[in-house]
């Protein structure tokens, strides 16, 4: 097939992971042990790794992501663990001016030799702002606008001598950010599930990262994408999503664990995940989140579809997805990271090689030219 498509990992920087339950894994994020999943993550081929920025967790029986660790220090130390692997680190614009942010990721760059990679969180989930007394009034009305003024800043300040300029919501008077990355414009990202932010992305982004209900809806949000993308004459926008693996040694196997993970679930804390989520939003939008958190099997897991599937089944699906929805890349989160990456590496990417699954450039930088392609292979 020789499909491109990159693969990442979606980094445990809260307790548990993403899996609501008493029953999975449980573990305390730290520095450690991240560093041992991108050292392994490298090994096996994969291309990125990925961090969210996380404030506030949800409670409940297994105080789920109470604690949590920073995505922008998380990543710098990492670079020198992985040195091929892209890092996607996150920020929030409401949280961060723009200079300082350009400053900081600009060191960033420097630290990792131009591995360095950006996620713009556009909201996020409002508590974990109000807490702090820094969510703007009516923000849910005008963050894209809001994202989109203050990563024009960034951008202009990472690439020209200094800037002046008069914005609704930044001022700036002869501004300079000395040096600029090294890679001149380091990727930026934003995960996003609406039209409104797929606007922002086929403007000002590199690639959109996003969920879906199932596989179907997966494929048409990433043709969605990159149709946006196309009418404002970009054909270069990438689309990531996001897998939750339960993968097992059969589909059996898979399906056995899953209920395992099942008999653990934590209501009370699934339960305050949709009331924070929903809290604020329209009705339309308030039922579209209860919907999701009706189904006994999304409600278990907070981000990423669910797949549950033995080696065969879970190197169909990355096929079909890849092919079908035209996607570039895939954002894997394992129940346990260091097991579920071995478990892939051993059953999953062999067949994934055999169809020809592959990468040709580093993660979330444009397909090369056909002269190009051809220098690398």
């Amino acid at each position: 097939m020789g499909q491109q498509v990159d693969f990442g990992v979606f980094l445990p920087v809260t307790n548990n992971g993403w899996i609501i339950s008493k029953t999975s894994p449980q573990f305390l994020p730290c520095f450690a042990h991240n560093r041992e999943i991108v050292q392994l993550a490298e090994r096996i081929g994969f291309s990125y790794v990925f961090s969210m920025a996380k404030w506030r967790g949800f409670g409940g029986g297994v105080e789920f992501w109470k604690y949590s660790i920073e995505s922008m220090i998380l990543m710098t130390g990492l670079a020198s663990a992985a040195p091929t692997l892209r890092l996607i680190a996150s920020v929030a614009p409401a949280l961060m001016h723009p200079a300082v942010f350009a400053k900081m990721a600009a060191t960033m760059d420097d630290v990792s030799a131009g591995r360095m990679g950006f996620n713009i969180v556009s909201a996020g989930n409002k508590g974990e702002y109000t807490q702090m007394g820094l969510w703007p009034e009516n923000f849910e009305d005008y963050r894209y606008d809001y994202c989109e003024e203050w990563v024009t800043v960034v951008k202009r300040l990472w690439t020209e001598d200094c800037v002046t300029m008069g914005g609704k919501y930044f001022k700036l008077e002869d501004c300079q950010s000395w040096p600029h990355p090294v890679q001149i414009l380091p990727p930026i990202v934003c995960a996003t599930t609406s039209e409104r932010g797929w606007q922002f992305v086929a403007q000002h982004c590199t690639a959109a990262l996003f969920g879906g209900k199932d596989p179907e809806d997966q494929k048409r949000i990433s043709r969605r994408i990159k149709e946006v993308a196309a009418k404002t004459g970009r054909h270069d926008v990438q689309t990531h999503t996001l897998i939750n693996l339960i993968q097992g040694d059969s589909d059996a196997d898979a399906e056995r664990i899953l209920r395992h993970y099942q008999d653990g679930a934590d209501h009370e804390a699934i339960e305050n995940v949709y009331r924070l989520r929903a809290r604020g939003q329209s009705e339309a939008r308030a039922a579209q989140v209860r919907g999701r958190y009706d189904s006994n099997l999304n409600r278990l897991f907070y981000a990423g579809i669910p797949f549950v599937g033995g080696p065969e089944r879970v190197a169909n699906m990355i096929e079909e997805l890849a092919i079908e929805g035209d996607l570039d890349g895939f954002l894997f989160i394992f129940p346990d990271f260091i097991e579920g990456l071995a478990k892939f590496d051993a059953q999953v990417m062999p067949l994934l090689r055999k169809r020809g699954l592959r990468r040709l450039t580093p993660a979330f930088l444009p397909p090369p030219t056909h002269a190009a392609a051809g220098a690398l292979m």
